[in-house]
């Protein structure tokens, strides 16, 4: 039982008083003491909120300052620099925060928080450095797009070296970016790339890259991440499933408004049968996390549906009352569940 540091003294007090006058045995009184485990303060939280709080106090002063004329002056005449100018000033930069982070890594301590800042940094650094790189040489077109690739590839290679799991997803999220910007490109920046919209791409990617996962030779280097990697996608896949079950393969959103719910129908049928697979993968092997992901996309799918088909014909209130009753059905469900624990 963990309980407070005031609520291990009044515990402690107690069973005094107890083997005082004979209520309880000393030996049961140690029993209960070892069943006792006082609450530690998390203070890996304590110190994200902490740095959290410095960035925003940091922020506020950065504001305070610039509502001063002669901040704004030094700030105008700064920014009028070259761009060759802070293309080194941010290589600098990079260096200088991986360099940093190094030192605080070898001392083997408990400081991923502070590492992980410090790259977070470098990586802004090194973004900002590829933007004014693209300015001085006058680059266009691709590679713009590449910019976005080339910081995500830094990004990964900082994630393997110092191996961490936030820059290493800091990472996939700027490879979706990255493919998402590039099959723009490719588009001539329409709305569709080969006929897919931004939705269908995501569903795409994510299980090429969940099949990759799965089949694919994993690097030791990259083999501390192949979880949380699966994770990641998983999470794309599923997303990206619902929106493709809620907007369907339309450009825009006009298009998708005169559309019918019979239309949309393909999405929410593909959807409710891979979560159905996914339930059914689950219970055999008996892995509660798919259960999971199988039972609530089949709820987040007949309620799309729900959306869909019954948004026009209901009248609001009806719509609303429903949807209502079946959360509170589902909620009830849920407490019952939770009370046999």
């Amino acid at each position: 039982m963990k309980i407070s540091r005031k609520q291990n003294i009044l515990v402690e007090k107690l069973l005094r008083l107890w083997v005082q006058k004979e209520l309880l045995s000393e030996e049961k009184a140690d029993e209960l003491r070892a069943d006792v485990e006082i609450k530690s303060l998390n203070w890996k939280r304590i110190a994200r909120n902490l740095m959290g709080l410095s960035v925003l106090f940091m922020v506020i002063a950065f504001l305070h300052l610039v509502v001063d004329k002669w901040v704004l002056e030094i700030i105008t005449r700064f920014f009028s620099l070259s761009s060759l100018f802070f293309m080194g000033l941010l290589n600098v930069l990079t260096i200088f925060f991986v360099w940093l982070a190094n030192i605080i890594y070898k001392r083997k301590q408990l400081t991923v928080i502070s590492v992980e800042a410090l790259l977070l940094l470098s990586i802004i650094s090194f973004s900002g450095a590829v933007y004014y790189a693209i300015e001085v040489f006058a680059l266009e077109g691709f590679f713009k797009v590449f910019s976005v690739l080339l910081t995500t590839l830094y990004t990964l290679i900082l994630a393997a070296f110092f191996r961490s799991q936030i820059i290493w997803i800091i990472g996939l999220i700027g490879l979706t970016l990255w493919m998402t910007l590039e099959t723009a490109r490719l588009g001539d920046w329409n709305s569709t790339f080969l006929g897919m919209n931004l939705p269908f791409r995501w569903l795409l990617f994510s299980a090429m890259f969940l099949l990759g996962c799965r089949v694919l030779p994993q690097p030791s280097v990259v083999k501390r991440f192949i979880k949380i990697t699966f994770q990641f996608w998983v999470t794309v896949f599923w997303i990206s499933l619902w929106l493709f079950a809620l907007f369907g393969n339309y450009a825009s959103f006009e298009v998708w408004d005169n559309a019918s719910a019979v239309d949309l129908l393909p999405g929410g049928v593909l959807m409710a049968a891979l979560a159905v697979i996914a339930l059914i993968y689950g219970k055999k092997k008996m892995e509660k996390e798919w259960v999971w992901m199988g039972s609530l996309t089949l709820v987040v799918n007949l309620y799309t549906q729900y959306f869909l088909f019954l948004w026009h014909p209901f009248p609001p209130a009806l719509f609303f009352f429903i949807l209502a009753l079946s959360l509170f059905i589902l909620g009830r469900k849920a407490e019952l569940v939770w009370g046999r624990k």
